[in-house]
Order: C-alpha cells, then sequence, then structure tokens
C-alpha cells in the first residue's frame, strides 16, 4: 500500500485548496521509483509537508491554531484540511492489520480507479473535528463508528527530522528503522520451532497456575481480589500475560559501538550516530528487497528531514545509494539542500518536487514537467528552478545542449548561430598561444563566459572577468532559446 496523492487546504503556508502533489510509487524493480525528494529554499514548505502526514495519521496532539494558514493576513481562513489517496494491495493490507470487528468498515470504502483500488481518507478541523479520520465513500466523507483507532495502526510513519538527535534514529519502537528492520526477521522467524518451543516456554513460566512465578502473583492476586471484594463487591481478579508478541523483546535492545571505547551508541557524536543510522538503512534496504513471502508488512513510510546533517560528502552519497535500493519496494519522502543528493545521474527514476514561496504562499511544482534537457534532472538545473541560483554548471549544460541543437561544434560557426538567433557579440575575447596573447575577437556573452569557465589558465582574461548578473543573464537567454 503506498501514498499515491495528497492535497492540501490552509495548512501552513499552503493557502487555499489548489494544493495537491502526485507521488511516485515503487515498482518493485527499479531503484528510486519510491523515492520523492523535495528541494526548495528555507521555509518554503518542505517539511510542512512532513507535518501534514503526520496529522492525517494522528491529528489529536495538534494545535489547529499552530497550523491554519496565516500567509494572507486579510484572509485567514477558518478551517484547514488534507486528504491522502492510498492505493496497492489494500484489500490484503486491510486483512492483515485492521482489527477483525472494523476489515467491513475499511473494505467497504475501497474504490476502483481505472483497475486499481484506491483508499481516500481526509482529516479536517471543520467536519467532525480533527481528532477523527474521515474516510470517502464515493459521495462524501464520513467517520465510521469505532475507526480512528485502528487507522492509527493501519500504517506506519517513520519520521527522522533535521533536528532529532541521531541516537533516536537507532532506537528498536516498531515505527523506526531499527524496529521496522527486526520486524522483517521476526516476520519470518515466528513459524520455526525455535521460535515456538520459546513461546510455549514462555506459557509454561508466565501463565501455568503451576509455575513459581504464578505462584507468587496468586498470592498478590488474591490479595487485590479480598480488598476489591470488600470495598466494591465481589469479583474475580487475575494477571494475564498476553500471546508473546516477538518485536516487545526488540524494545530493550542496546546498540554498543567500539571504536577503541565501547560505550552505547548514543554517548558517540552525532557524525558516528548519522554514519551508523546509515549503515542500518544499507542494510534494511537489502533484508526488505529479499523478504518476500515473509508475510504482509505493515505499510511503512519513512520521511527523512535533511539526512546530509552530520554527514560527510561520501556517507552522503552512500545514503542516496541505500535509499534507491530501499525505494524499490519502499515509499521514501527526503527534503534535502544538499549537492551530494542531488548531483547523482541516477535521480532519472526519482520524484523531485521544487518548492518555493511567493507572497508568503506555498507552492510545489515537479521537476519533471518541465525538463530543460535528456538527461534532466542535473544539479545546475535544480539550484536555478529551486534556489534562483545561476552556476557555472548549468550555463555549461546549456551551452552544450545548445551546441548539440544546432549542430554547430566549433565557436566560429555556433557564434554564427548565436548570432542568427537574435544575440548580440557585445564582448572581446582574447586568445593566448603559449602564454602569448592573441588578436582580440567578438564573441556574444555566452561565449565570454564559456571560454572563462574552460580556460581559467588564460592570464590575458583575469582582469576581465564576467559578474553574477552577467552569468544569470547568459543563462536565461540561453534557457530561452533553447
Amino acid at each position: 500500500m503506498f501514498i499515491k496523492s495528497l492535497k492540501i487546504e490552509n495548512f501552513k503556508g499552503y493557502h487555499g485548496e489548489n494544493n495537491s502533489l502526485q507521488f511516485n510509487i515503487p515498482d518493485g524493480n527499479t531503484e528510486g521509483s519510491g523515492l520523492n525528494i523535495f528541494v526548495g529554499e528555507n521555509n518554503s514548505g518542505k517539511s510542512t509537508i512532513f507535518e501534514i502526514m503526520d496529522f492525517i495519521k494522528d491529528g489529536t496532539k495538534k494545535n489547529i491554531e499552530d497550523l491554519l494558514s496565516k500567509s494572507v493576513p486579510d484572509d485567514i481562513p477558518e478551517h484547514l484540511s488534507a486528504e491522502i489517496i492510498f492505493t496497492g494491495n489494500l484489500s490484503e493490507i486491510i486483512a492483515a492489520h485492521v482489527q477483525g470487528n472494523k476489515v467491513a468498515s475499511f473494505n467497504s470504502h475501497i474504490y476502483d480507479d481505472n483497475g486499481i483500488q484506491c483508499f481516500r481518507v481526509k482529516r479536517s478541523s471543520s467536519e467532525v473535528g480533527e481528532k477523527r479520520i474521515l474516510f470517502w465513500n464515493g459521495t462524501d466523507f464520513t467517520n465510521p463508528s469505532g475507526i480512528d483507532a485502528p487507522f492509527k495502526k493501519f500504517y506506519d510513519n517513520n519520521f527522522i527530522w533535521a533536528d532529532t538527535n541521531p541516537n533516536n534514529e537507532a532506537k528498536f519502537g516498531s515505527t523506526t528503522i531499527c524496529g521496522s528492520l527486526l520486524k522483517e526477521i521476526a516476520l519470518g522467524h515466528v513459524d520455526t520451532e525455535e521460535y515456538k518451543e520459546f513461546s510455549a516456554m514462555f506459557q509454561d513460566v508466565f501463565n501455568n497456575p503451576d509455575s513459581q512465578l504464578r505462584r507468587k502473583l496468586s498470592t498478590v492476586e488474591q490479595q487485590v481480589k479480598q480488598i476489591f471484594s470488600e470495598q466494591f463487591g465481589h469479583a474475580d481478579i487475575s494477571f494475564l500475560f498476553e500471546e508473546l508478541q516477538v518485536e516487545n523483546f526488540f524494545k530493550t535492545i542496546s546498540i554498543m559501538v567500539d571504536d577503541g571505547v565501547n560505550v552505547p551508541m548514543g554517548e558517540k557524536g552525532h557524525g558516528m550516530q548519522r554514519a551508523l543510522a546509515l549503515s542500518l538503512l544499507q542494510v534494511y534496504a537489502e533484508i526488505a528487497c529479499n523478504a518476500h513471502g515473509a508475510g504482509i508488512s505493515k505499510p511503512f513510510y519513512l520521511f527523512i528531514d535533511e539526512p546530509e546533517i552530520c554527514l560527510h560528502p561520501s556517507g552522503q552519497q552512500k545514503l542516496l545509494d541505500a535509499l534507491m535500493i530501499i525505494s524499490k519496494s519502499k515509499q521514501i519522502f527526503v527534503t534535502t539542500h544538499s549537492p551530494f543528493l542531488l548531483s547523482s545521474p541516477h535521480l532519472k527514476n526519482v520524484g523531485l518536487f521544487i518548492f518555493k514561496k511567493d507572497n508568503n504562499k506555498s507552492y510545489i511544482e515537479r521537476a519533471d514537467t518541465s525538463p530543460l534537457f535528456a538527461w534532466s534532472p542535473s544539479w545546475g538545473e535544480i539550484s536555478y528552478k529551486a534556489y534562483n541560483l545561476a552556476t557555472v554548471d548549468l550555463h555549461n549544460e546549456l551551452y552544450g545542449a545548445l551546441q548539440d541543437k544546432s549542430e554547430k561544434f566549433f565557436e566560429n560557426k555556433f557564434e554564427q548561430w548565436l548570432v542568427s538567433q537574435g544575440l548580440n557579440q557585445s564582448k572581446k575575447w582574447v586568445r593566448e598561444k603559449k602564454g602569448v596573447a592573441q588578436q582580440p575577437n567578438d564573441v556574444t556573452l555566452q561565449t565570454f563566459i564559456r571560454n572563462h569557465i574552460h580556460h581559467p589558465e588564460n592570464e590575458t582574461m583575469r582582469t576581465n572577468l564576467y559578474n553574477k548578473s552577467e552569468l544569470e543573464q547568459s543563462i536565461s537567454e540561453m534557457i530561452r532559446l533553447l
């Protein structure tokens, strides 16, 4: 089960109701197919998407006033809402992870969209209340009786926030990387003879009335029963240890790191803690991709806010490699500013979203809706679209792309083509041969900058450089031509 889309209305910077995203969904085979990367300036609304996902799953811990859009002071809305459409093997997931008496309520809200099962939910501050989840029934949203608690357990969100202590990433709760890692192992182990023997021994120690522990507990039960009966009326009191859940044992695990000093992970520096989290991710990637047939895992969505924090460049690149593998079968959402995560040639299959802010309102567009190149997205292109940052990387790409488009690969021929397209030869470039300056040539701004980039050894031109505004102008003119 995967998140197909998100619709936002009046949530923080997202003013109005025309805010939506269509996410990448894993195809099971292609690296990056389930990876969704959010790029944009600070305060442009990237992390807000994570908050919205958390709000939909459990709105009870949120203060609506803190979440309501205040982007337009003269038009502060009265309510907010957020909708998610899930898709995939919904019937199987519901059967495996929804309590039996609520399965019918969930299944009755599955609908068909061109042969694909979909399930649409909404949380709103105006309809029924933010403390209730609403299911789409084909006509409107309703809150079937008793489905709020089962919905919270329906799937897992794992958030790794930029301001979170990395030590938290290696804890073994049910919604953490480590917890999910060990759950993958446990799912395939519960049917082994070893585990069955262990489970039987657990029952014998904790629930067998003849065990030493139960005899001691029986004394406490009788004491409680006596006091209760004297004060409140007769009743039998007993302690029941429920069926053994293997994942509960993982919560007591500690990770020890010995790099010369053997201490718990939390006592190491943040850089090492992040490095360990990276290692866990890579192991999880391998196990998750080879755990087919071990049972129907609960849907697990990984949200990582600025993973580059505390990771050196090669660590960031390895992290991307791990995320690419995991995203073949799992859905991952990442916010980042890192060129080491965004300059990879492997982003072709990734969902890349550009976040911008205009007049205090957040806007989102997919980078692949208007790619500049056949090899898009590139780091230069991303920087230009997301940060309005003109770079020599993008200038090089544009210059080469136009040479390919014009089929003019020699400078003189290409200059003639640029002039024929309306550009002026407003600059002079002086070549050097063996350190000797030649006669100046009239060139376009594009070739002037390109030659500076490619020939930093030219001493004659070092006193005649281009500036930031000229780089921006040259890039803008080439984008128009492209």
